[in-house]
């Protein structure tokens, strides 16, 4: 199998992939996928763009991720735009350069699939009070909204909490509450 073609495919993985639904002949839903194929310097520029808002919008595909890895994901866009700028299209790099596209462009695909905000995290462990271990999956997105909220009911306690006696945890100071000093 040639480079191009081991190429060409690895780049639909990273690349913004929608999904459309189509009812099959048997009435039930198929999932298909509609690729983007970005082999020249105007389909790639269209298509960094879109993984460029992606990380950016408010909930887009990676917004989640994280500041260093977004600097590493744009340091991988920007390398793979210059080579496309200076040839043109993969069909006019040599080896060598399709070689380091790929390379530059497998490092992205890790990058964008751990921080895909679809991408499902399982933990199989026993919950709170039990020692029977159970399977519960979640999408990146829950965790983080999780994790985000547990940080501001933390900090919402810490500011209310710490001052008041009698009051319910996690409720900040109930009505009639003494304040303490």
């Amino acid at each position: 199998m040639k480079l191009t073609t081991i190429f060409a495919f690895a780049l639909v993985s990273w690349a913004q992939t929608l999904s459309t639904s189509a009812m099959a002949a048997d009435g039930k839903s198929d999932a298909r996928e509609q690729r983007v194929r970005a082999d020249t310097a105007e389909s790639f520029a269209a298509t960094a763009a879109e993984v460029r808002r992606q990380m950016s919008a408010s909930g887009g595909r990676y917004e989640f991720i994280r500041p260093e890895e977004k600097g590493n994901v744009n340091a991988d866009l920007d390398s793979m735009s210059a080579m496309f700028q200076k040839f043109g299209s993969v069909a006019a790099m040599n080896q060598p350069e399709k070689v380091q596209l790929f390379n530059t462009q497998e490092h992205l695909n890790g990058l964008l699939t751990h921080n895909d905000r679809d991408r499902l995290v399982c933990e199989h462990r026993p919950p709170m009070g039990s020692n029977i271990a159970v399977t519960s999956c979640k999408t990146v997105a829950e965790v983080e909204k999780m994790r985000r909220d547990s940080q501001k009911l933390a900090m919402d306690q810490e500011s209310n909490g710490w001052k008041c006696r009698g009051a319910r945890a996690g409720t900040g100071c109930a009505t009639g509450a003494k304040m303490g000093n």
